[in-house]
């Protein structure tokens, strides 16, 4: 892929999470090649990393790979279904791709999970926007608002909806 193994200086068990951290700092800092490379040696290093796989997704949307995003996440969620923010992520994905029912159903999954998560409510109502759920979508915006999300507060001002 996008590294060479053969260089290898470790062989603990922290290994993988050494990798994972440093793909993570790389990510953070907007280097997504370098996040991949990384990200990459620590799913050679444990296979059923799953979280490893949701921040390749990440770094692969962020570069614009889609079909690699949704791959990434995919394996993310098979490997560990509890990935939250995974879900989230790829709701993020399926919205930019017009699939607005997945993204819908994967925002639900990550509220779910955390039902807090201000920002699932706030694309998931521009989801339900889309597929014509404008009572579902004022009340997914709403949620939002109140949990202090400034993107849903602006579209339901802008619109002259109460939250």
């Amino acid at each position: 892929m996008l590294h060479d193994m053969s260089d290898k200086l470790w062989t603990n068990s922290t290994q993988d999470d050494f990798y994972l951290k440093t793909g993570m700092t790389f990510l953070q800092d907007g280097d997504c090649q370098n996040a991949l490379e990384f990200l990459s040696i620590a799913t050679d290093i444990n296979p059923q990393f799953g979280e490893a796989y949701g921040y390749m997704g990440v770094a692969f949307y962020t570069l614009g790979m889609w079909t690699e995003a949704m791959d990434s996440y995919q394996k993310a969620l098979s490997l560990d279904s509890s990935l939250e923010k995974v879900y989230f992520f790829r709701g993020v994905l399926h919205s930019k791709l017009a699939h607005y029912e997945e993204a819908v159903n994967d925002f639900s999954i990550a509220i779910e999970w955390d039902n807090l998560f201000d920002d699932a409510y706030c694309y998931r109502g521009a989801c339900r926007a889309f597929l014509n759920d404008h009572k579902g979508a004022i009340s997914d915006l709403r949620l939002a608002a109140h949990l202090g999300n400034r993107i849903a507060q602006k579209m339901l001002n802008l619109r002259g909806i109460l939250w």
